[in-house]
C-alpha cells in the first residue's frame, strides 16, 4: 500500500483488510399532484466510503507510537491511496481512525476510515488541425478534465463547443498554449493567468459518462493542437 508516493513499509506497517461502500445515492423523484408517475430530476452522487485496517510492528512501544504518528500525519489532508490488490486508486479524505493493542506489546492494529472516490490512470487524447473531435469518456462518474490548446497560427477568437458551455478564448498568439484545468480551477496561457480572456464559461469543462459518454467537440479554428486529459472516475 502507498500513501501518495510513500510505501507504508516506511512505517513498518502492512495493509490487512480493505472494505468499501459505494456512494449512498438517492435518486431525486417527486410525485406532483394529479400525476400518475413521478418526475425525476438530476441526482447528486456523494463520495464513497473506505475502511483500511493496518498492522504496525516495532521493537518497542515508543517506536510503534512514532510509526503510527508519522503515518497519521500523512493523512491530515486529501491523499491518493494505492491499495494492495486493487487496480484503481482512491482519492481519500480521512474521517476517523482507531488504534488497538494486540496480545504482543510490540504489535498494534489500526483502522482508518475515509471518504473519497475511485479513479484510474490518466487518459490522454490529442487532435491536430481538426474542426471536430469525437470520443467516448471512460468511467461511470462524471470527471473533470484538463484542456490544452496550442495555436499553430495567430488566433483572434477560438470557440469550443461540446461541453456544458460554449468556450470563447480571445487572442492566442502563434505557438502559445492555453490550459483550462478543471481539477485545479485555473486558466493560463504559457503559465500566465488567462481567465479574463475566456468568455461564456459558467463552469469548468467536465466529461459525462453512462448514456452521455459520447462527446463531440467542435472548434471554430483548425489551426490548433488540442490535448484533453482526464482520470476516469468510478462509483
Amino acid at each position: 500500500m502507498q500513501i501518495n508516493n510513500t510505501d507504508i513499509r516506511t512505517f513498518s506497517a502492512k495493509q490487512l483488510k480493505v472494505s468499501y461502500t459505494p456512494p449512498s445515492t438517492a435518486v431525486n423523484v417527486e410525485l406532483f399532484d394529479g400525476a400518475l408517475t413521478p418526475s425525476e430530476s438530476e441526482t447528486y452522487t456523494p463520495l464513497s466510503e473506505l475502511t483500511v485496517e493496518i498492522y504496525f510492528r516495532g521493537q518497542t512501544r515508543n517506536e510503534i507510537q512514532r510509526y503510527v504518528s508519522d503515518f497519521n500525519a500523512m493523512l491530515q489532508k486529501g491523499v491518493i491511496l494505492t491499495l494492495d490488490g486493487y487496480e484503481r486508486k482512491f482519492k481519500a479524505y480521512m474521517t476517523g481512525n482507531t488504534l488497538n493493542k494486540t496480545i504482543t506489546g510490540t504489535r498494534y492494529k489500526a483502522e482508518f476510515t475515509f471518504n473519497g472516490y475511485w479513479f484510474s490512470d490518466t487518459v490522454t487524447l490529442t487532435w491536430q488541425e481538426v474542426h471536430e473531435a469525437k470520443f467516448e469518456a471512460t468511467g461511470n462518474r462524471w470527471s473533470p478534465c484538463k484542456l490544452s490548446i496550442t495555436a499553430l497560427e495567430y488566433i483572434e477568437v477560438l470557440k469550443i463547443n461540446g461541453f456544458s458551455d460554449e468556450l470563447t478564448i480571445n487572442v492566442i498568439p502563434r505557438g502559445a498554449t492555453v490550459v483550462i484545468d478543471s481539477t485545479k480551477g485555473f486558466i493560463t496561457m504559457d503559465g500566465a493567468n488567462k481567465f479574463g480572456d475566456v468568455d461564456g464559461m459558467m463552469e469548468f469543462p467536465f466529461l459525462k459518462t453512462g448514456e452521455d459518454r459520447e462527446h463531440h467537440l467542435i472548434f471554430s479554428d483548425k489551426n490548433i493542437i488540442v490535448t484533453l486529459e482526464y482520470n476516469p472516475m468510478w462509483l
